[in-house]
């Protein structure tokens, strides 16, 4: 009896909501009413209310939400009364002179169309302001404001900047410093003082970081207790042109600790030797932090190589005084095999064509080293711009699925036409069709028009690299071909073809070609003013001759790219010999090698030695056929003009019988496609190689810049300084577009 009478009660005395409306003007109603969670015909309660209000801010649409309630009967009747944001039509920017509009876009993401809440207006102040201070400028001002919104309720935002000035690192000092020079820390900051030959600028993004690597310096020398206890960015003025900071660093070194005893415990799969073999520590040393780290990596890739990758490696040290004992405590697990090779993001190149040059194979054990060269050889493809390894575990006994994921090239061969340029052809004008993975396949097909002031050439050749599927290539090339030299041109019309196999030895392969030419010197190409005044008489190449030349070569090539290496060799030795009208043997033997340093560092070596002779000593070689050297290119001499070192007749290069060149880089490649280069060349030639005398080289030097761009391949300039030159003008630029060399 009582429980009736209580509900009797609540449902006279409880008020029903029973009308919700709202005075939105650009906001649709019915998405408030539905956002904020009240229902026509619920009990009203003040706790709904307030919820509803939160629910209707963290829309980020309205700048006030009030709620009006008007009781009526039959209940309560709700009425929103809302300010809403206005939305962004459009951005202005004044006062940035060193920073462009797009890049402050960027950095805020401002959009045509974003609701402007003061949230976000504070939000985009302070991106433009870290914009600033990460370039330098500490002392910007930034005003924003929004212009009263128009009918639409649309409004323009106007961002007023004050850049100021740049502030100049006047001074670094540490104090606390006793065991390192502050000379040292002052090396590893990115933040300079300013001096003659560099500006100074302060950046405080770096700033962050500097005081990291500070640390780390202290790390390494043992003292890894070292701290900063506090630091003093003190300006001297605001009111000059670049006002001066002074930067005080203060710090806490701490003791210095040694490395004392190295253990392991666990191993039983690879000799204690190996392991302690690849550690970059040893007792009795300083404790080198960085080097400890690196001393775990190697046994994990020590034990990856053998296909633990599911060993655990937990170093512990124990702290005697000033030592520090490891114990590297190796939970092996099983190895891992590889269940399956997967490949993803080839779009346009067939499985197949990545997967020959793939050496991990399913059901073998997990190498890391195999999986290393496989990845190297993806690459020297040419087709992919990146190559990423994954691998994820295939089953409870430990097998993986080994997953290469490549990135295509966004354009990879052309169809076009345009110009290519060398100091040899000049200005040459093409019409050209290159395709290096004909319809995926990895054929390479080619066919070239070219037309120059000093050259003519039809070209097409084909190349299958898996001749039935096997690691046989085979290929051909037909062509016809004039070029201008100094006094005289030259005429030839050529069929080959090409077989290369894979050699017992490690990146080595075999190389065979069998070649019919036609190739002749046209009288009336012969400049008049020609006078032979030695032994050697152009005319006599005025006769067509035939020639079939079989050519073998052994190639080993090693290089992690072969566009644009950073590390491996190339080594070649090749034998041709010329038969029917003209009998010769020409031997080149060629070797490259590229030792890297640092990450992106490398010096490469080279030395090329040709000879050409004829079969008996009646023999003569024609002058097209002998070795140039100079410029760029395989008998390149940078600081030299192309082909202008030979032998002489008077006045008239005859080219020579024996080259020898020697090459020695220093490079910086911040990405596989741009490398910036020092360099050092010096070779020449000779009429015999009893005639070659290492005292006769021809030096240069210089600097230049390898560039590999889409639709155009391998750009390149030298500037190269000719030391044995005579006269004036020693200095000689060397431009390519279009050709690996």
């Amino acid at each position: 009896m009582i429980a009736n009478y209580l509900i009797l009660f609540l449902i006279y005395y409880s008020q029903i909501i029973i009308g919700i409306d709202t005075d939105a003007r650009f906001t649709d109603s019915q998405f408030i009413i539905q956002a904020s969670g009240l229902n026509i015909g619920s009990v009203y309660s003040q706790y709904d209310i307030a919820q509803a209000i939160k629910r209707l801010y963290s829309l980020r649409l309205f700048e006030t939400i009030d709620i009006e309630t008007t009781q009526v009967a039959d209940g309560v009747k709700i009425h929103f009364r809302v300010k809403e944001f206005p939305i962004v039509k459009d951005v202005k920017f004044f006062g940035n002179r060193k920073i462009k509009t797009k890049e402050i876009l960027d950095k805020t993401k401002i959009k045509i169309g974003d609701v402007a809440t003061n949230d976000k207006l504070f939000e985009w102040k302070l991106s433009i302001q870290d914009l600033y201070k990460e370039k330098g400028f500490l002392l910007v001002n930034i005003n924003v404001e929004r212009t009263e919104p128009d009918s639409t309720n649309k409004t323009i935002l106007i961002f007023q900047i004050d850049e100021g000035s740049k502030v100049v690192i006047k001074k670094i000092s540490f104090f606390g410093n006793t065991a390192i020079s502050a000379n040292k820390l002052k090396r590893s900051m990115s933040n300079k003082e300013k001096n003659w030959y560099r500006k100074g600028y302060f950046n405080e993004e770096n700033f962050k970081e500097d005081l990291e690597k500070i640390i780390d310096i202290y790390r390494e020398n043992g003292f890894l207790d070292a701290k900063i206890v506090n630091y003093d960015l003190l300006l001297d003025s605001l009111y000059t042109k670049s006002p001066g900071l002074q930067i005080n660093i203060y710090l806490n070194e701490g003791s210095r600790y040694y490395i004392g005893k190295i253990n392991f415990e666990g191993d039983s799969i690879i000799p204690r030797k190996n392991l302690e073999s690849v550690l970059r520590i040893k007792s009795g040393q300083v404790y080198n932090a960085i080097k400890v780290n690196q001393s775990l990596s190697e046994l994990y890739n020590l034990y990856s190589e053998e296909g633990y990758i599911y060993a655990q490696i937990a170093p512990q040290e124990n702290i005697r005084n000033d030592t520090i004992d490891i114990k590297y405590n190796i939970l092996e697990n099983r190895p891992a095999r590889i269940r399956l090779v997967i490949i993803e993001g080839n779009e346009r190149t067939h499985d197949k064509v990545i997967r020959r040059q793939i050496t991990t194979l399913p059901g073998s054990v997990f190498k890391r080293s195999e999986v290393i060269r496989s990845q190297r050889n993806i690459f020297n493809l040419g087709y992919f711009q990146d190559i990423k390894l994954d691998y994820r575990r295939a089953d409870d006994e430990g097998n993986i699925d080994l997953i290469y994921q490549v990135k295509e090239k966004s354009s990879f061969g052309t169809i076009g036409a345009g110009v290519s340029y060398s100091a040899q052809d000049k200005l040459t004008g093409y019409i050209e069709l290159t395709q290096p993975n004909f319809m995926g396949r990895g054929q390479q097909l080619s066919l070239k028009l070219e037309k120059g002031g000093k050259k003519t050439n039809v070209e097409f050749s084909f190349t299958e690299p898996y001749l039935f599927d096997m690691p046989l290539t085979w290929g051909f090339d037909l062509s016809y071909l004039t070029r201008v030299y100094d006094y005289y041109d030259k005429e030839e019309k050529s069929v080959g073809m090409s077989f290369a196999l894979p050699f017992f030895l490690d990146y080595t392969k075999i190389y065979s070609s069998l070649r019919v030419s036609d190739a002749y010197v046209p009288a009336s190409s012969i400049r008049s003013n020609y006078q032979p005044t030695g032994p050697y008489n152009i005319y006599r190449d005025t006769i067509h001759k035939t020639t079939f030349t079989p050519m073998l070569n052994f190639v080993r090539d090693s290089r992690d790219y072969i566009y644009n290496p950073l590390s491996g060799s190339l080594l070649s030795y090749s034998i041709e010999l010329s038969t029917i009208d003209i009998l010769y043997h020409r031997q080149i033997f060629d070797g490259s090698i590229y030792l890297p340093f640092l990450k992106k560092f490398c010096i490469m070596l080279r030395m090329r030695l040709g000879l050409i002779e004829g079969l008996t000593n009646r023999d003569t070689v024609p002058i097209y056929e002998r070795f140039y050297a100079g410029g760029t290119g395989l008998d390149g001499i940078r600081g030299y003009p192309d082909r202008s070192l030979g032998v002489y007749e008077g006045r008239y290069n005859i080219g020579g019988k024996v080259i020898n060149l020697y090459s020695l880089e220093y490079r910086f490649r911040p990405s596989p496609q741009l490398a910036f280069l020092a360099f050092y060349d010096a070779g020449n030639t000779w009429n015999s190689i009893k005639e070659l005398n290492l005292s006769n080289l021809k030096r240069g030097a210089g600097i230049g810049v390898r560039l590999e761009i889409p639709m155009l391949g391998l750009i390149g300039f030298d500037l190269g300084y000719g030391f044995d030159r005579d006269g004036k003008g020693k200095w000689e630029p060397h431009l390519q577009i279009g050709r690996t060399f």
